[in-house]
């Protein structure tokens, strides 16, 4: 006689318990990882301004608050942007942190920095 494979109904509820769970870790990781992101993009549009090098501070820091408008960026601030002049241009950089709640009194603390110089 024939043995039978392949899998039981159990086998499939724990894989579909394990896709459930990181389904669910995607979707309270990744919002903070497209702000990330959006945030990178946001600086590099910043530097792209025409003679970047010469502009004063505050022209870079209206520049930076109109792009986070424009995006409804809520976790970062104009008065996180740091503008440093570096030989060959401006660096500038963000520090932010999310803290995301997870399960119950578990929360996920991510820490991010977005840093760019201009050419």
């Amino acid at each position: 006689m024939k043995r039978q494979s392949g899998i039981t109904l159990g086998g499939v509820l724990v894989f579909m318990m394990f896709i459930g769970f990181g389904a669910y870790i995607a979707a309270r990781v990744l919002p903070a990882y497209f702000d990330y992101w959006t945030l990178q993009r946001i600086i590099k549009n910043v530097l792209t301004l025409p003679e970047v090098e010469n502009l004063k501070e505050s022209a870079i820091r209206t520049k930076f608050n109109k792009e986070l408008q424009i995006n409804n960026m809520k976790s970062v601030n104009v008065d996180d942007l740091l503008v440093e002049w570096v030989p060959n241009g401006v660096r500038l950089s963000v520090d932010f942190s999310v803290k995301q709640s997870f399960m119950g009194p578990v929360s996920l603390c991510m820490d991010f920095h977005a840093e760019e110089t201009s050419k």
